[in-house]
């Protein structure tokens, strides 16, 4: 069996990460990790030499990824390279559920920048390598050195992001029961739409979306089934008033058999409707309040914390109490277009950022409440 090792050659790591039995270890061209006990410093350069930020730029940092009893430069049975693939699942939500959007370059990323490759290769050959592609017929491999061909960042992806992961929540899906299976299913269709690759269509990102609320929630594609699960697991504050031209619409757009609805039920309604439209080919539905991106930027925000309500409610989990105030503040973002002019004041805030400033504001102020003031 040859020796194999698993890189993320598109994000860096500035500190290791140990969880368990994860080690997700930095590398830095001639310093970081060093000499392994069955890999060395100029093997694991070898290996990152066929990735690039731009042609004849290769990249000069990354990470590596280590689990249980295997050891980066082993030999890797298809059981552990399995669990290297679902692990980078957990490793780039934990990381996207730390995302805030409209924000500019400042704490984004997407699931792309968490690409994890396992590299084979012989010790002190790491110059050159193979590589297989799919077909539908199966698939083709090719073999190439370094030194002619390497694979470059893609464009979408930044070169300066840097690892920034929820830890906590990490821990906790590296625990996840087999019979939880379903909310591992859910959260590969997540990161599967927020890729941010142009390759992948828009209206394909929405069917991806709207299966991972389906897996989490044990739902099935209907809209009551959606707006029942959700009525079930967030809380409903009578103290939060929601008024504004955008709350409006929805009321009168998604008016509900029982009367007028709370707005996230008619945010599911239509967020339905346009999921059918996407997975069955008709014409895309006319005179809703949002688009396909609107309602894809609100739910890159939405799943996340619902996914932590989820593990919360199954014990496996603790949210903070940020994020208990960022759930119960889920329909302000409902209340205007994120992409309109309106949505940035004069000093260029973003309404939707604000929204995620204030619940975590809310909870630092009512902390120092339980801390006197010293004379």
């Amino acid at each position: 069996m040859s020796s194999a090792i698993a890189i993320f050659p598109w994000i860096i790591l500035e500190e290791p990460i140990i969880i368990g039995s994860l080690r997700f270890l930095p590398y830095s061209k001639m310093r970081l990790p060093g000499d392994l006990p069955n890999i060395t410093q100029t093997d694991i350069e070898g290996v990152f030499g066929a990735y690039s930020n731009r042609p004849n730029f290769p990249v000069k940092r990354g990470a590596i990824l280590e689990l249980g009893d295997w050891y980066s430069g082993m030999g890797m049975a298809p059981e552990v390279q399995t669990e290297i693939f679902r692990t980078k699942e957990f490793i780039a939500f934990s990381a996207l559920s730390k995302r805030v959007l409209f924000q500019g370059h400042f704490d984004y990323t997407n699931s792309d920048a968490y690409s994890v490759l396992v590299q084979r290769f012989r010790p002190g050959k790491t110059h050159q390598f193979s590589f297989t592609t799919r077909r539908r017929d199966g698939g083709t491999s090719q073999t190439w050195s370094n030194n002619s061909f390497a694979f470059q960042r893609p464009h979408h992806v930044d070169p300066n992001w840097k690892v920034d992961c929820d830890q906590s929540l990490l821990s906790a899906l590296l625990k996840l029961p087999d019979k939880d299976k379903n909310i591992y299913e859910a959260i590969l269709e997540f990161n599967s739409a927020n890729t941010d690759s142009s390759e992948v269509p828009v209206h394909v990102e929405v069917v991806m979306c709207k299966s991972a609320f389906e897996w989490l929630l044990h739902i099935d594609s209907n809209r009551e089934s959606f707006i029942k699960a959700l009525k079930k697991i967030l809380p409903q504050d009578e103290e939060q008033t929601l008024n504004g031209p955008l709350a409006d619409k929805w009321r009168n757009r998604w008016k509900l058999k029982n009367g007028v609805p709370r707005l996230i039920n008619a945010w599911a309604a239509e967020f339905c409707v346009i999921r059918g439209a996407a997975a069955h080919g008709s014409e895309r539905p006319k005179n809703f309040v949002w688009g396909e991106l609107q309602h894809l930027a609100f739910a890159s925000i939405l799943f996340p914390l619902l996914t932590k309500k989820t593990l919360e409610d199954k014990h496996l989990y603790k949210m903070s109490d940020v994020d208990h105030e960022h759930l119960r503040l889920i329909e302000r973002y409902l209340l205007i277009d994120p992409f309109s002019p309106e949505a940035r004041d004069k000093e260029g805030s973003h309404a939707w950022a604000e929204i995620h400033s204030e619940a975590r504001y809310r909870m630092i102020s009512l902390g120092l409440r339980d801390f006197p003031l010293l004379d």
